[in-house]
């Protein structure tokens, strides 16, 4: 199913709009039309709204010329807009009230006729219970909940799925002050119709989607999901956080969406057989799909630690110890430790991890990175990028990303630099490379590369994509 008047759609009603400030109403408004959209406002109580003509009714709405319907009144009242929008050949429409399937039989029932309605008309639901979605490059931005986004990247390769809206936003506003490059935010709701499998088909064909993450609370059709992520995996990478693990957690998502929440143990089994990574919070979702996204899978967990402060090299080296096999400290060949020594101090510590100390200068650190990840003996790098010694400059970390990406082997860093850290971060994933403020961050960051390569190989033969989306 082609989803581009969804997901690129220039002409947008907003059903229910409204110029009362705060209301849902008018901050769809707000935010379609600061996305560049066409907006054409629908209540008859209103000539005007935020200064574009209003239209009385949904049957006054310009037959098949409308790509998308965001119907933003009450669940009573939904199912009729919804049949009124089909009819005047709108594809695809956005439900965001509540009080459906999730508040139990009486809701359930409301939602069916609703889809029905939809699907009389030959339109495809997006909710209800969502707040729809946001695709930053070249499509709306239908959300209605208080947002900044302006510190994410333009130039976007996550597409990222939520079946809640809450979790979606606060958890990319955590993220964006660090560099996120976004494809997509789309907000599931109650997954009446659209789903988490019709994304993941549409991103697959997605040249610009390097990565795919999710927060689901239920699985719609498991059998399909399951065939549509095993396509999807072999091209790349998806990332789920699976709620609800708990019977106090199934329960709540009971309440939440109306969905039933499997067995954990069942799922996670099989989200693993079939090529998705699984992680437990917001922040590992959205940490590993940066890297997913940014960098190439790893051949294996050979680790090389770059530093120019050696307390962090041996934390590096302690955590890395810990990581169960799943990492482990690379054997620098002998060559490898001869050309660092000839590009670098000669106190530096050419053994792993790397300590080109407080003296270091940009060049030496650059000429470092591209000896450790020339090594074959080397599979994966992890990079602290800090500032502070007197020799670095500003353009470090630039110089740092083009290095890794001339590699095809991933490279995650630690990069910190006092009040300008998430500046620092920024800069680098803005370049092209995954860069976390934390050791634990970037550890985790460098544990799911690894296990990307390995299902890689295990599953798809001499294969291991490259990123689609490194460099600006």
């Amino acid at each position: 199913m082609n989803l581009d008047r969804l997901l690129k759609a220039r002409t947008v009603a907003v059903i229910g709009a409204s110029n009362r400030p705060g209301s849902v109403g008018a901050k769809v408004m707000e935010s379609l039309m600061a996305s560049g959209r066409k907006v054409m406002p629908v209540n008859p109580k209103h000539k005007f709204i935020a200064g574009l003509p209003a239209l009385p009714s949904t049957d006054d709405l310009p037959k098949d010329q409308v790509d998308l319907a965001v119907v933003v009144l009450p669940a009573h009242r939904a199912a009729e807009e919804v049949r009124r929008a089909a009819a005047r050949g709108i594809p695809f429409i956005i439900v965001v009230a509540g009080g459906f399937s999730e508040q139990g039989e009486q809701g359930a029932s409301l939602q069916q006729e609703m889809l029905r309605a939809a699907q009389d008309g030959g339109a495809r639901l997006l909710g209800p219970n969502t707040i729809g979605l946001w695709v930053p490059d070249d499509g709306p931005d239908t959300l209605f909940v208080e947002h900044d986004f302006s510190l994410l990247s333009r130039s976007g390769c996550v597409a990222f799925l939520s079946q809640s809206g809450s979790v979606g936003v606060e958890a990319l506003g955590a993220a964006s002050p660090y560099g996120y490059r976004m494809r997509a935010f789309i907000s599931l709701g109650n997954k009446a119709d659209l789903d988490e499998c019709d994304f993941l088909e549409h991103f697959r064909d997605d040249s610009r989607c390097g990565c795919v993450a999710m927060y689901l609370e239920s699985i719609s059709a498991g059998r399909r999901f399951l065939q549509a992520a095993r396509e999807v995996a072999r091209v790349k990478p998806i990332i789920v956080l699976k709620a609800g693990r708990t019977a106090a957690g199934a329960g709540a998502v009971a309440s939440h969406t109306g969905a039933l929440s499997g067995s954990h143990r069942v799922v996670e089994g099989a989200l693993a057989q079939f090529g998705l990574l699984s992680v437990n919070d917001d922040q590992a979702l959205l940490d590993g799909a940066k890297a997913l996204a940014l960098c190439p899978p790893a051949r294996g967990g050979r680790t090389a630690v770059l530093t120019p402060a050696g307390g962090y090299g041996v934390m590096a080296a302690d955590a890395i110890d810990s990581c169960d096999g799943e990492l482990n400290l690379a054997q620098l060949s002998d060559e490898s430790r001869k050309r660092i020594r000839q590009d670098s101090l000669e106190f530096a510590s050419v053994a792993n991890p790397v300590d080109l100390t407080g003296s270091v200068d940009d060049d030496m650190f650059v000429a470092a990175l591209g000896h450790v990840l020339a090594d074959p003996q080397v599979d994966l790098a992890l990079v602290m990028c800090f500032l502070a010694p007197p020799g670095l400059s500003d353009d470090l970390a630039v110089r740092l990303a083009q290095a890794a990406q001339a590699s095809d082997k991933p490279v995650v860093f630690v990069a910190m630099h006092g009040e300008k850290t998430a500046a620092l971060c920024r800069k680098l994933t803005e370049a092209g490379s995954a860069a976390y403020p934390s050791l634990r961050q970037a550890l985790e960051a460098c544990r799911l590369l690894v296990r990307r390569g390995r299902w890689l190989q295990q599953h798809v033969q001499n294969s291991l994509p490259p990123t689609a989306c490194g460099g600006m």
